[in-house]
Order: structure tokens, then sequence, then C-alpha cells
């Protein structure tokens, strides 16, 4: 990379971690709904997903999430969008045993309980950029689809910061976006993953998993990189 890097360069960056990391937090924050798979689907918008050309697993999970979609109709009244709906509800709320248990402390601690030292260092990081999340003291900061949309928020901070060639603070701001995914999200995403991929009923999550731990790793490696620019 360059030593000398435009704002405006490192806004193509940041716009194709906008939109990778707003697929991945929708999907796993909640169950899916129709009014985003509408456009989803109507737009491929998973054929623009960032990295597809450049890692094979990544490849393999758009492939995944593609398949399902082309045999699978859900968005018109009937079983399919049931079955999706399902499929989050089962594996990450319940009612029966969770099996793919949706929290970083699930993974982390060996007494797998929330809102303790795990849960409570995550919210630091969520109070050090002033953002509560919704229900709080309810569900639990370490969350997947929580820490992927805490991402999602610094990223759109870079955004803004590129746009008005502001460049002042942004060195931190990756940074702590880089340790954050390092600290947390790497921690257990593997895990919780690989359990993603053996439990779900439909190739979309499967699908999604894999695309979530890929996409992951790389975005790490990036963000590393973009830390070596001497202009910020």
């Amino acid at each position: 990379m360059e030593e000398k890097v435009a704002l405006s360069e490192l806004n193509n960056i940041f716009h194709a971690r906008r939109f990778a990391y707003d697929i991945l937090r929708r999907f796993f924050v909640e169950e899916p709904s129709k009014e985003y798979l509408k456009p989803f689907i109507q737009k491929n918008m998973i054929d623009l997903f960032p990295f597809r050309e450049d890692s094979e697993e990544i490849q393999e999970g758009v492939n995944k999430l593609k398949s399902y979609l082309h045999t699978h109709d859900v968005l018109t009244i009937g079983h399919h969008y049931d079955d999706l709906h399902w499929d989050y509800t089962r594996m990450f709320i319940g009612p029966f045993k969770l099996t793919t248990p949706p929290w970083e402390s699930s993974y982390v601690r060996k007494d797998r309980l929330l809102f303790q030292g795990t849960t409570m260092n995550v919210r630091g990081y969520y109070d050090k950029y002033g953002i509560i999340v919704r229900d709080f003291n309810i569900e639990a900061d370490d969350h997947i689809g929580l820490e992927l949309d805490f991402i999602y928020h610094l990223n759109e901070r870079c955004i803004k910061m590129a746009e008005q060639n502001e460049s002042r603070g942004l060195r931190q701001l990756l940074r702590d976006q880089q340790r954050f995914i390092d600290d947390h999200l790497l921690k257990f995403v593997p895990e919780f993953s690989r359990l993603v991929m053996k439990e779900a009923n439909t190739s979309f999550y499967s699908g999604l998993a894999q695309l979530l731990h890929h996409y992951l790793l790389i975005d790490s490696e990036v963000l590393l990189e973009l830390m070596t620019i001497d202009n910020l």
C-alpha cells in the first residue's frame, strides 16, 4: 500500500465494509424480515458481497445462499419463509435448548454465564462511542448481531470522516475496530460459525455463517493494513 492515500480512496473500502456488515448484522440480530429479504433478493445483493473473488470460502458461502434462494420462494405466502424464520428462531432464540447460542460469553466463559466480565468488556467498547444497545440489560451486549452492528456503526463514522476529508482520529477508530474484531468477534465466531453450519436446516444460514467467519478474517487484515498508512 502506498504511503500516502487520499481519504476518497479509503471511502471505497469503507463503503464495501458498510455493505458487508449491513447484511451480516441484519440476518444475525433478529429473524429475517420480508421487508429486507425483498430488496436483498430482487437486487441480487449477495452477488456484490466483498472478497467473493478472492476467497473460496466466501464464494462458497455466496453460492449456498444463491442456491437456497433460487429453490425457495421466501417472499410469498408459504412454508419456505416460515422454514427460514424457524431456522433462525430454533438456533438463536429457542424455545428448545440452544445448540448455537448467539452470545460470545457462551463460547469464551467456562460457566457460559451472560452479563459477566465478557459482556461488560463489550459494553465498555459500546460506552466509549456512546452506543446503547436495544433492550439494555435484557439482551446481553455480546450477542453476535449486536457486535456486528457495533462494527457497522463505527464504520459509518469512518465514512463520515472520509466524506468530510477529516482524518484526525481515524487511526484510533480503525484500531478500535480491529481490536474488537480480534479480541471479541474472532474469539468465538469460528466456533459459532462451525456450529451454525452443522445445525442449520437451511443452506441460507449455513452459507451466511461461512461468510461471517471468513469475511471477519479478511476484514481484520484490511484494518491492520489501513493502519500502516502514514497520513492517517
